[in-house]
């Protein structure tokens, strides 16, 4: 059941950082080819809306657009999926304040102007405390998808305010992770996009290609190492 918990929240928080770049894509009049729920193979075309096919796929968590290669070099849609999270993440920290949580001995409600107020700001300190700990954080404390599985079974066993923290808080890490400048990555993208504005000249379509699959495999390779450390530590 906990993992089934983890699964859906990491979809769908994966399904909005996509639907970030799916709407803007579309409000800048670029041709999106698929919004997929879920990753490939496909399992199932569940409708087509305005020239996007929405689908269904056989690996059960998160989700993908397929866009034309234009909308992959536009700012704006680049950084929509990272706002989109931003955004989750400030509705989840609000309804979690609304409903209420244990602060430090006490519990801690607020109203819903002030809920949506203060979810901003644990929003804003959220942030920057994440960023600060990448600089000061050593690769033994990065925590894998295993180690967020048992993150999940607390929060679980906790009530739904600390549910809504923990999705949220994972929200903020997904936006700032794919700020970074890895080529796999919205950040590297858009790094790859400025280079090729000061340059006035774009990349190739075959080293553009190369540098996303070689950082993506470096990606899954170190995701891997990491939750292999996760297991050896609960055996």
């Amino acid at each position: 059941m906990t993992i089934l918990l983890f699964l859906i929240i990491l979809s769908v928080l994966v399904i909005v950082h996509e639907l970030g770049h799916f709407v803007v894509a579309k409000r800048l009049g670029v041709k999106v080819e698929e919004f997929g729920v879920g990753f490939p193979p496909r399992a199932k075309k569940l409708f087509r809306w305005k020239d996007t096919d929405f689908t269904l796929n056989w690996l059960p968590f998160g989700g993908f657009v397929r866009m034309e290669e234009e909308g992959e070099r536009k700012p704006f849609v680049l950084l929509a999926g990272v706002l989109a999270n931003f955004a989750l993440a400030w509705l989840l920290f609000s309804i979690m304040l609304m409903h209420g949580i244990e602060s430090g001995g006490s519990f801690v409600q607020h109203g819903f102007f002030a809920g949506i107020w203060h979810g901003l700001l644990t929003t804003g300190k959220i942030t920057w405390l994440t960023i600060t700990s990448i600089f000061s954080s050593e690769v033994k404390d990065v925590v894998g998808p295993v180690g967020l599985v048992s993150i999940v079974g607390m929060a679980k066993s906790l009530g739904l305010s600390y549910i809504l923290y923990f999705a949220a808080l994972i929200s903020v890490n997904l936006a700032i992770i794919n700020l970074i400048p890895i080529p796999a990555l919205d950040g590297g993208r858009l790094l790859i996009v400025i280079v090729e504005r000061l340059r006035k000249r774009r990349l190739s379509k075959e080293l553009f290609n190369k540098l996303n699959l070689v950082s993506f495999a470096l990606l899954i390779i170190l995701m891997v190492l990491i939750t292999v450390r996760d297991i050896a530590h609960l055996v």
